[in-house]
């Protein structure tokens, strides 16, 4: 392999061989993220070449012109590499997951909150009567001696009253801060996702965007109209207010989450680092942008 490599970086000293091996036809592209061993410049999407006297495929760095194989060489320590590179595929799918779910129950804690907060149970007015509807999957089934007997779950039950209390100074400030942590809910979900899920459509990211808020806009409806029928218009407004901010943020996240993150990453990684998030530009289109080279 070092001979191979020295007998590469003689190749690009040699400029008949540049230029006999830009001649070849193109056989592939590099779909992976490859670093250039001189520069660290990002080989992704680079086109690879057979060099013509040793028949071994390989692709120029556009950055400082070093010669890199197009492929790695099968060892032991690749295979493990390889399978533990399987088990960090899993587990990231499953923080995906663990993720979605936890923005999706701190959209339902802002929903909760807010309605909690501009309402309260009157403790001293007594309980009252709820008519409440049947349903299905609820039924009780009780059996004695061999007979089973279904009790459907409607009927009435008592509950003490929740009643919406009298407007505070602080309200629009609250109403506010609720809306804009709902707002940066749904926008950092989606920012990473694009991120996450680079590979997506543009189209597939409304699943997401859409489908917590109207998920957690729908469980708050049912739990009410069951709860607190007699109000059940008022804190539909509320459930409705934050799902639509939720769901603005989610397609903000859509439009705007790449860019920020590629924005984040100029400021904060070093050029050479940077490489390792160049698929961040090239999902869009866009060239990476390029390391500093090594004199």
């Amino acid at each position: 392999m070092t001979q191979s490599m020295d007998s590469m970086d003689n190749l690009n000293i040699d400029n008949d061989s540049l230029a006999e091996f830009d001649q070849q036809p193109i056989t592939a592209m590099i779909e992976t993220d490859r670093f250039c061993e001189k520069c660290g410049y990002n080989l992704r999407t680079q086109p690879t070449r057979r060099e013509p006297r040793t028949e071994i495929l390989l692709c120029r760095c556009p950055e400082c012109g070093r010669f890199q194989p197009a492929r790695d060489g099968a060892t032991a320590g690749r295979v493990w590499l390889q399978r533990l590179g399987t088990l960090a595929l899993l587990s990231w799918i499953i923080f995906l997951l663990a993720l979605c779910f936890g923005l999706g129950m701190a959209q339902l804690g802002l929903t909760v909150g807010t309605l909690e907060e501009l309402s309260y149970v009157d403790w001293n007015a007594g309980p009252v009567t709820i008519t409440t509807q049947p349903v299905a999957l609820g039924n009780i089934q009780i059996t004695r001696n061999g007979v089973t007997t279904v009790y459907p779950t409607s009927g009435q039950r008592s509950a003490y009253r929740r009643i919406v209390r009298k407007p505070q100074e602080y309200d629009n400030w609250f109403r506010a801060l609720m809306h804009t942590l709902s707002f940066l809910t749904g926008f950092l979900l989606l920012l990473l996702l694009t991120v996450a899920l680079h590979h997506w459509r543009k189209w597939a990211y409304l699943i997401p965007a859409t489908l917590i808020p109207v998920l957690v806009a729908a469980g708050m409806y049912y739990a009410w109209k069951i709860e607190y029928p007699y109000l059940i218009d008022w804190a539909l407004r509320k459930i409705t207010s934050l799902g639509a901010v939720n769901l603005a943020g989610g397609l903000t996240g859509i439009v705007f989450g790449r860019p920020f993150a590629r924005l984040t990453c100029s400021l904060l990684l070093p050029p050479r680092i940077r490489q390792v998030m160049a698929f961040l530009w090239l999902t869009d289109g866009k060239h990476p942008p390029k390391p500093r080279t090594r004199d």
